[in-house]
Formats: structure tokens, C-alpha cells, sequence
């Protein structure tokens, strides 16, 4: 079927967005936030200056939908949405499995120094709180409400399951970026370290029958 005028044109738009996001990556990346321009951003994406406040209100949202965009794919969120329904354990591995593609990106190294840009600039924090940070959470916290209600997760307050997770995730990914190479888990399977996370964050560390009376 031949696309529709409708269809192309937002089509050709997720492209040239994805082209400024991609490009807005490098330069920031390269020159931090409070010296790198839009002119330059634009530069290296090929288009007029004037083009990226098509797609993006300020330089700081572009900041802030840079690392939104790398962090927070649209696979992930498709995966996330899929949990309430199914199998939960096969889901999670399928979102393991997605999360571990992030961390062997080309692009991973590059986030320390972006997220301490958001921590350093107040406007910047706020932004990054707002638009990205609390609706994120607050939808995972209603998509564990929705398991609890049905039973097939304990009843622990969301915030803290959520930021939990979220927290155990975030350390595991810095810790192989610190360790590089000589990270024993280069060592393991893929498949290994993806199960071995999957069920320690869904079971826990203990056994079943550790401080059960025979």
C-alpha cells in the first residue's frame, strides 16, 4: 500500500526529529550544555538553525529530550505496557533484555556527563524532574498498583518498589561503566546476567523455605 500525504509527512517529521536528537547528542556530548549552540547542533544535522525550534521550544528541552529519547525508548514503553496482562516473568526478562541493549550502546559512556549537566544547572533539574522523571515514575507506580490488585505482586507501597528498582537498575549501570572491561560479568552470558537480575529484582535474595518450621 502507497503511503498516504498524511502518513509520509509524519513520517519525514520522526526522521528529522530523530536527525536533531541524534545530532543534538553529539554536540552536547562533546561541549557540555552552556557551551554548545544550536547553531552548531544544527550544523551537524544538516539543517537550518531555525528548523530545531520547530521540534523543540528551547535548547534545555532538547537537552532534556535528548537523554529522554536514548533512555526511555518507544520498544520499552510498549514492554512496560504489557506487563498488567500475561506472563510478568517472561515480560520483565523481555525488559531486561531491553535495558541491557542501553547499556551496550556506543551512547552509554556519554550519559554521566549529561546527567551531571542536569544536576548542575537548576532550570535544567526541574525540567528533567517535570517532564521526564515524575510522569515516568508516576506511571510505573500505577502499572504495580495494577499488579497488586490483582494479586500477582505483594502489596508494597509503589513509590518505594518503584524508585527500588529504578535505584538497583541505575547502580548495576554505572557500575559496568566504572569497571569497563574488567567487569566479571563480560565473563557470564548475556542470558545469564538478564535471568540472574530478573530474579532477584521479582523473588528477592532469600530462599522459600529459609525460616520455615518443617
Amino acid at each position: 500500500m502507497v503511503p498516504t500525504r498524511q502518513e509520509r509527512k509524519k513520517e519525514n517529521t520522526r526522521k528529522r526529529r530523530e536527525q536533531i536528537l541524534e545530532a543534538a547528542m553529539e554536540v552536547f556530548s562533546r561541549k557540555g550544555f552552556a557551551t554548545a549552540t544550536t547553531a552548531e547542533i544544527a550544523r551537524e544535522a544538516g539543517v537550518a538553525e531555525g528548523t530545531i525550534y520547530n521540534y523543540f521550544p528551547s535548547k534545555r528541552e532538547l537537552f532534556i529530550d535528548v537523554i529522554k529519547n536514548f533512555v526511555i525508548t518507544v520498544p520499552l514503553l510498549e514492554l512496560i505496557g504489557k506487563l498488567p496482562q500475561g506472563d510478568v516473568a517472561t515480560t520483565f526478562g523481555h525488559i531486561m533484555q531491553n535495558r541491557f541493549k542501553l547499556i551496550e550502546s556506543e551512547n552509554i559512556s556519554r550519559m554521566p556527563a549529561l546527567m551531571a549537566e542536569v544536576i548542575r544547572d537548576p532550570e535544567l533539574k526541574v525540567l528533567w524532574t517535570t517532564e521526564f522523571l515524575q510522569p515516568f515514575l508516576s506511571k510505573m507506580e500505577g502499572i504495580y498498583e495494577n499488579l497488586m490488585t490483582t494479586g500477582k505482586f505483594r502489596n508494597i507501597e509503589p513509590p518505594i518498589l518503584v524508585r527500588g528498582i529504578g535505584g538497583m537498575f541505575l547502580g548495576f549501570l554505572i557500575l559496568k561503566i566504572m569497571e569497563g572491561e574488567a567487569s566479571p560479568l563480560n565473563r557470564l552470558p548475556q542470558e545469564k546476567v538478564i535471568g540472574s537480575m530478573s530474579e532477584l529484582i521479582l523473588h528477592g535474595l532469600m530462599n522459600e523455605s529459609t525460616g520455615k518450621k518443617d
